[in-house]
């Protein structure tokens, strides 16, 4: 995870730069260090959800009948959260920005599965 972060680490720097952002997050810290921060986190925060749903008998890449809607956003939601405590910590970022990234995070999550499930390169949309 790590290494997937690293393009969305310089697209984040990219983008901070030709917008000209009033605080300058990315540009102060090594991008290689937050790619690797943010891949840890995106892969620690998978485990609680992993672990409570293990101890519920769902199965790995399935969801349950009973709280369904609960786990599909949770399994989108859980890294989403995980990259924005890294960016708290490691950035010091805004509570703004926390809320931003999980909410973006969590949609753009859904929307790339339903992308890979409309290729047929996922068996299930969410």
């Amino acid at each position: 995870m790590p290494l997937a972060a690293l393009p969305g680490v310089y697209l984040a720097l990219f983008l901070e730069n030709m917008l000209d952002f009033q605080d300058q997050l990315f540009r102060s810290a090594p991008v290689l260090l937050v790619a690797l921060v943010l891949g840890l986190a995106y892969c620690l925060a998978e485990l609680p959800n992993s672990f409570i749903k293990r101890k519920l008998g769902i199965k790995e890449g399935q969801t349950s009948d009973h709280y369904k809607w609960f786990f599909i956003i949770l399994d989108q939601a859980d890294s989403a959260i995980g990259c924005a405590i890294a960016y708290m910590i490691y950035l010091s970022v805004s509570v703004k920005i926390v809320i931003f990234t999980i909410i973006f995070g969590t949609l753009l999550h859904l929307l790339i599965n339903r992308i890979l499930y409309q290729l047929k390169l996922r068996k299930n949309p969410f």
